[in-house]
C-alpha cells in the first residue's frame, strides 16, 4: 500500500478513511469491468458514502435511513469531499444536515 500512497498521494485519503472503519468495494458496470470504487461508512440511522469514478471525478454522499440523501458533493478533489463527508456532524447533532434533497423530476441523458 506504501508504494501505491507514494505513486498516488490521493489515496492516502482512502487509506484513512479505511483506518477509520470505512469499507471499499469495486463499483462493476455491466460487462463485469471495473467502473469506480465505493466506500461506505454505515451506522444505525444513517449511511456516508463516497465514490471514486476516477482520479479526478469523486461524488460524497449522506443517506438517511427511511428519508433518503441530506448531503451530496460532487467534485475533482478527493480530500476535499472526505474531509467534508467525514466533518458533517451526527444526524441528530446541531449543524447536521437535515433537508431530503428530492430527484428531479426532469430526466437529463
Amino acid at each position: 500500500m506504501n508504494d501505491s500512497v507514494r505513486r498516488y498521494p490521493e489515496l492516502a485519503e482512502l487509506v484513512r478513511l479505511k483506518d477509520a472503519g470505512w469499507v471499499f468495494r469495486p463499483l462493476r458496470d455491466g460487462r463485469g469491468e471495473l467502473a469506480g470504487l465505493v466506500g461506505t461508512r454505515c451506522r444505525q440511522d444513517f449511511t456516508d458514502a463516497l465514490f471514486v469514478f476516477d482520479r479526478g471525478h469523486f461524488v460524497g454522499a449522506r443517506v438517511l435511513d427511511g428519508d433518503g440523501c441530506v448531503w451530496l458533493k460532487d467534485g475533482g478533489d478527493l480530500a476535499e469531499i472526505a474531509r467534508d463527508l467525514s466533518a458533517l456532524p451526527e444526524p441528530d447533532a446541531p449543524g447536521a444536515p437535515r433537508l431530503v434533497r428530492r430527484p428531479s423530476l426532469l430526466w437529463t441523458p
